[in-house]
């Protein structure tokens, strides 16, 4: 585009003046033009010392600034003898847009005291930088009260945003009702700063205001909703709304993928992913790739695993896609004991990325490889590679109670506080090693900063060591004080009661997580419940659930009564599960052998050897392990 206003040495102010503007429009070749631009206009004789100087120094810095140049930008800037707020803007949106948000309010600040009034263009792009801080946010309004441009659209949208993203959402919505006018923006933000807090209800009642007042959904406003409901576990309802939309883009499968993963459904997320594959109309991006290879690593899939690398870098450019996806794929493989490729992908990613030491770390150990695992840990340390919160989450699961303690005590030594995710980690370790009084010690120390994820922990490990009364009493205080429990926490406290045999209990906990709080019970709570019922000997409850499931039950809910009856010595309901499992699994020996052994016990001769000749007709091959009682 440039060439074709390459000027002659006559050629007028007039003239550069239509040529800035007409770039300054076209951001992608400001990178390009800024540098020729800024010759013709020294050969013209444009800048200093000419009158005209200071007009088109500005132009010409919003140019390099617009380009990527900040250096350049900053030359012209300081020759200014007075920047006026057209000179100072492109700066302060320079730094915002390259995440520098820290300089960018200091050069606000230096504007401020310069005695430029800020305006309507300025105030949101330093708003963007305010991040997490409220100060910042509340100084910003207060400027844009002072100079008469808190009634502009644009600031009023990004004050929104930036209450929100400092937690203040009251104030958020204090700006949003005092609007004169509104866009689709607005509301956006505002149902967004709702579903960042959790508030899925007052979001959900903008979202029908919204439609009152003329105002129709966008796209970004249903993947706000649905994000909304994803955060606070109500996955089900997230699905609903989300295959009533007519063309779900990128996002949308990307937030259904990461709910339904971050609730701990990774075969439900795994299966959103191939409707997006098997579409084809959306093509995946980095961060959804990232996150289906992490749910592969969680359900050991290395098959779908791999598709996905595959995918990845004939779709990506590898750089990119290694660089968002490579720590996921380094603990698949590495959880999957296929430490080979592992090594390959780690040796292929930046060797500064600390994220996939720590995925070389988590995978070694969740494939059983603590040895492996404590010595990259070590090798880390020796070789004075930084370490992070997540490195020392990743080596304590590798770690004996000794060792646990030490990097506790590392933890306590090198981190004014301790992340939360290394508290998570020390409760599991802890608890693991049966020290659950030194778990419930590091549990009281998270307090009040721990998540749902520290309560979880600590819900799951009293009812792993059979202390169901404790989880459901730190479940009911959960409730109360702590944060919004979610689908793990829904069977931690069922798995907790059903291993102490609080069979009452658990239905109960079963009715208000589903019915008061709105968690949709998914198989693996249906499974806790059955086999709550099965362990107390209530086997005509326990098939009486099953039949009622909105699920068609799998083996395992069969497989889990039939263990059950056996240890009950329940014949007629042993045989209820056995013939529910002919139908599912036909060719499973397990299933034979341990019907054959329940009628043994109970002096069923004649039935036992129906069920052995019935295993010997469909050539059912009894595997090894399990001995036939010779009954001849």
């Amino acid at each position: 585009m440039l060439s074709r206003w390459k000027a002659p040495q006559t050629l007028t102010p007039y003239a550069f003046e239509s040529l800035l503007s007409s770039l300054l429009s076209s951001p992608s070749t400001a990178a390009s033009a800024a540098v020729h631009v800024h010759s013709q206009l020294l050969t013209n004789g444009l800048l200093p010392p000419s009158s005209t100087s200071g007009y088109f120094n500005t132009k010409l810095l919003q140019l390099y600034a617009d380009g990527g140049d900040l250096h350049s930008a900053l030359h012209l800037f300081d020759v200014l003898p007075h920047p006026n707020i057209f000179a100072w803007t492109p700066i302060i949106a320079f730094l915002s847009r390259s995440g520098n948000h820290q300089r960018c309010l200091s050069t606000y600040s230096r504007m401020r005291a310069a005695g430029i009034a800020p305006d309507g263009y300025v105030l949101p792009v330093a708003l963007r930088s305010s991040g997490s801080s409220l100060f910042a946010a509340a100084a910003l309004h207060a400027n844009a009260v002072k100079f008469a441009a808190a009634a502009n659209l644009h600031v009023s949208n990004a004050l929104i945003t930036a209450y929100a993203d400092s937690g203040d959402v009251s104030s958020a919505g204090r700006v949003f009702v005092t609007m004169d006018g509104r866009d689709l923006l607005s509301w956006n933000s505002m149902i967004s700063a709702f579903v960042s807090t959790g508030s899925t209800e007052p979001a959900l009642d903008l979202l029908r205001s919204m439609a009152s007042v003329g105002y129709e959904p966008d796209i970004v406003t249903w993947n706000t909703i649905l994000d909304g409901y994803c955060r606070v576990g109500r996955c089900a309802e997230a699905v609903e709304i989300f295959n009533q939309l007519t063309e779900p883009n990128v996002v949308s499968y990307t937030v259904m993928i990461v709910g339904h993963a971050r609730s701990g459904n990774h075969e439900a997320a795994l299966g959103i992913f191939r409707r997006m594959a098997s579409g084809g109309a959306v093509p995946p991006d980095q961060d959804t790739l990232s996150c289906v290879v992490a749910c592969c690593r969680h359900v050991a899939a290395v098959r779908a695993g791999r598709e996905v690398h595959a995918s990845g870098l004939k779709t990506l450019d590898p750089a990119a896609f290694y660089c968002s996806a490579g720590a996921a794929l380094v603990a698949l493989y590495a959880g999957s004991k296929l430490i080979t490729t592992a090594k390959r992908v780690f040796d292929l990613m930046d060797p500064t990325d600390l994220m996939k030491r720590n995925a070389l770390i988590a995978g070694l150990t969740h494939a059983g490889m603590t040895r492996e695992a404590r010595h990259h840990f070590r090798e880390m340390q020796s070789r004075g590679i930084g370490t992070d919160p997540t490195t020392l989450a990743s080596a304590l699961p590798a770690c004996s109670i000794m060792q646990g303690k030490q990097i506790q005590a590392y933890a306590i030594r090198n981190y004014c506080e301790i992340a939360t995710e290394v508290y998570n980690a020390l409760i599991s370790a802890y608890a693991r090693s049966g020290c659950i009084a030194a778990a419930r010690s590091v549990f009281s120390a998270a307090w009040p900063a721990g998540d749902v994820v520290t309560w979880n922990a600590m819900i799951t490990a009293y009812g792993s060591h059979g202390l169901g009364g404790l989880a459901v009493e730190l479940a009911w205080e959960m409730i109360r004080a702590g944060p919004r429990p979610n689908i793990i926490t829904f069977t931690g406290v069922l798995a907790a009661c059903s291993h102490a045999g609080l069979v009452d209990q658990g239905l109960e906990w079963f009715d208000r997580f589903s019915i008061d709080m709105g968690l949709a019970p998914e198989m693996a709570q249906y499974s806790c419940v059955v086999d709550m019922l099965g362990r107390a000997g209530r086997f005509e409850e326990a098939v009486g659930f099953i039949r009622r499931m909105p699920y068609r039950a799998e083996a395992s809910f069969w497989g889990a009564l039939m263990a059950a009856c056996r240890a009950h010595q329940n014949v007629e309901f042993g045989k209820l599960a056995f013939d529910e499992l002919l139908k599912i699994e036909p060719e499973n020996a397990g299933n034979y052998v341990t019907m054959a052994g329940m009628y043994v016990r109970a002096g069923r001769w004649e039935e036992a050897k129906m069920v052995r000749r019935m295993m010997e007709r469909r050539c059912v091959i009894k595997p090894s392990g399990y001995s036939w009682v010779e009954m001849e």
